[in-house]
């Protein structure tokens, strides 16, 4: 891993790193919790992009999302960043119950904000107290009275996250390490449901591959003259030789942001052949389908579905299980109406 700091030639990069650091040292010498931290560096911080500690880069929105504290119910007007309605859990209920009259299971898997699980990489010594982890675990309760399934991945990422960096330093993505994660997760929900028994099982095998990726934290802040940051991913194949590939018919749908798709897509998303969609699948035994967007994974990822759903009335046809997957900060960026499946 390169250790070097990658920020000290140009000099607007300098000044945005003034700034940033200035309100970190502000916010490491005046905040008591997370959620203040949060708030005083998403007020404080020019950009879009958080400068921590060991050339870790945090996303401003992820902080905002972080200061807004309880996100639904009554909360969600005075936490909503973006436009109403505000409150996510209808909007979620009612994608649920359009799936189920289909025979398709939800499972929310939301992509907790990267300072929720390294606090200390955005100040020295800071740590989620369990007041604001308690945050989500009640939401999720709340989703699951309500009927949703969720795979909650906060407390495995809190408890793992000396073993491996989870998250990419300069990229605001989980990192090859911490998608494995979300795969074993998800993959265990999904095969607990004992249909997964009746499909027709591949073998696959996994290659390690140290990648050099420029993330698109520090290319926000550098552009092209960002520094690279090196982390393993794990690029899957089927036994035999061939390519994961995305199966229209396959009874799973991965459905979400840039998290379906980083080290998947190739590009700027990284790599090719070694994000969640490979190793979901690769857990399962079977290839499963993918409609990943860039942005957004709340309207514009259900939108992408209607849209797939108008051309295809049979799309959905055969499919058994649904994993939406986005970043858990959307949950207070507004615009939760209720987006019907299809006509």
């Amino acid at each position: 891993m390169n250790r070097k700091h990658p920020f000290l030639s140009l000099l607007p990069l300098q000044l945005l790193l003034v700034v940033s650091l200035a309100a970190t040292a502000t916010a490491s010498a005046t905040a008591s919790s997370l959620t203040e931290t949060a708030r005083l560096l998403a007020g404080n911080t020019a950009g879009s992009v958080v400068a921590g500690v060991d050339d870790w880069l945090f996303l401003k929105e992820d902080l905002a999302h972080l200061a807004a504290g309880r996100f639904w119910g009554e909360s969600a007007n005075a936490a909503v960043r973006g436009n109403p309605p505000a409150d996510p859990i209808p909007a979620i209920r009612h994608y649920q119950q359009q799936l189920a009259e289909r025979g398709i299971t939800l499972y929310l898997m939301p992509v907790p904000p990267k300072p929720l699980v390294y606090a200390d990489k955005l100040v020295p010594g800071l740590a989620a107290s369990a007041a604001e982890i308690a945050v989500y675990e009640e939401f999720y309760q709340e989703l699951a009275a309500a009927g949703v399934q969720v795979i909650d991945l906060l407390p495995t990422l809190l408890a793992r996250r000396h073993e491996a960096e989870l998250y990419c330093r300069t990229d605001s993505h989980f990192s090859g390490a911490g998608l494995e994660l979300f795969a074993e997760a998800a993959a265990a929900a999904i095969t607990a449901e004992g249909w997964t028994r009746q499909q027709p099982a591949r073998t696959s095998r996994l290659r390690e591959e140290e990648l050099n990726i420029r993330g698109d934290l520090a290319t926000i802040v550098r552009g092209e003259e960002a520094a690279l940051e090196s982390l393993p991913v794990h690029l899957v194949q089927w036994e035999g030789g061939g390519e994961v590939v995305p199966d229209p018919a396959g009874p799973v749908l991965l459905l979400g942001d840039s998290h379906t798709l980083v080290f998947h897509a190739g590009g700027d998303l990284h790599a090719k052949g070694a994000g969640l969609f490979e190793h979901l699948s690769a857990r399962l035994g079977f290839a499963i389908d993918l409609l990943g967007v860039r942005g957004s994974g709340v309207t514009p990822a259900r939108i992408s579905l209607y849209q797939r759903l108008r051309q295809d009335p049979a799309a959905l046809a055969g499919k058994k299980a649904l994993i939406w997957c986005f970043a858990a900060r959307e949950f207070s960026a507004g615009g939760w109406r209720e987006i019907p499946l299809s006509r």
